[in-house]
């Protein structure tokens, strides 16, 4: 990213202030590591490309408060207490990426991602509509999503094929809904949406037995005919107590 309104606005979005630790995914040359590093009081940037890392190193050198790591963020050591998140991600490996962070997320207060437009509508989609999917509730169960602002394609060299969009994702002290088992509730999620064409019903049978779905349909006065994009995720979590 190239563009400096688009980085000012990214730091913005994250809200960094003097007493922040941040973790930044993907240093690239630096630039972004740069700006964050005068608004933050220490900045850990991880750079998988050792290439790339010898550029960020040379451009980001007399700059003491940031910690510059030639690592895997995905396999990484995150020795961090409630650390903020800013990254422009490489848009191939950004589940990855968001997988990790939740698996530590007690590690971490918010999250600003620039992610592909797309994907960032994924993430904080209603329900009811097409880009609302098991990913939407992945997101949203462990953090309140919102897309800060869009990104020209402009603002980057060389230009992406692809729109991108910056999302802020505020970590939750606890999850969205009260779940009994949390295996349970994703893998009823994954099977609503894994054949959206079907009724909820039909598509839960992929997975759990008959008389199971009937029960929890019946205890959670959910109509199976319903599509499971249509249902919210408080829905699902009463859904899965009934059947956990």
């Amino acid at each position: 990213m190239v563009d400096p309104a688009s980085l000012n606005r990214i730091i913005e979005a994250a809200d960094i202030s003097k007493e922040d630790t941040v973790i930044e995914i993907g240093a690239g040359s630096g630039i972004l590591t740069k700006e964050i590093a005068k608004k933050a009081k220490k900045v850990i940037s991880f750079e998988i490309d050792k290439r790339i890392f010898e550029v960020a190193k040379e451009y980001l050198c007399g700059t003491d408060n940031i910690d510059l790591r030639n690592e895997d963020f995905l396999k990484a050591d995150l020795n961090v207490s409630k650390a903020k998140v800013v990254a422009n991600v490489p848009y191939y490996i950004t589940t990855p990426i968001i997988e990790r962070i939740f698996e530590n997320k007690a590690l971490f207060s918010t999250v600003t991602l620039t992610v592909q437009r797309e994907f960032a509508e994924r993430m904080a989609a209603k329900s009811g509509t097409k880009q609302y999917g098991s990913f939407t509730i992945f997101v949203n169960y462990h953090t309140e999503p919102e897309i800060a602002f869009y990104i020209p394609r402009s603002a980057f060299l060389p230009q992406p094929d692809v729109g991108s969009a910056v999302i802020c994702m505020d970590i939750r002290k606890k999850p969205k809904v009260t779940v009994k088992d949390e295996n349970i509730f994703f893998e009823m999620v994954r099977a609503a949406f894994g054949q959206r064409r079907k009724t909820l019903r039909n598509a839960l049978l992929s997975k759990f037995d008959s008389d199971l779905v009937d029960k929890a349909l019946s205890g959670s006065g959910i109509d199976g005919k319903r599509r499971g994009e249509t249902l919210s995720i408080e829905e699902f979590g009463m859904l899965s107590n009934e059947v956990s």
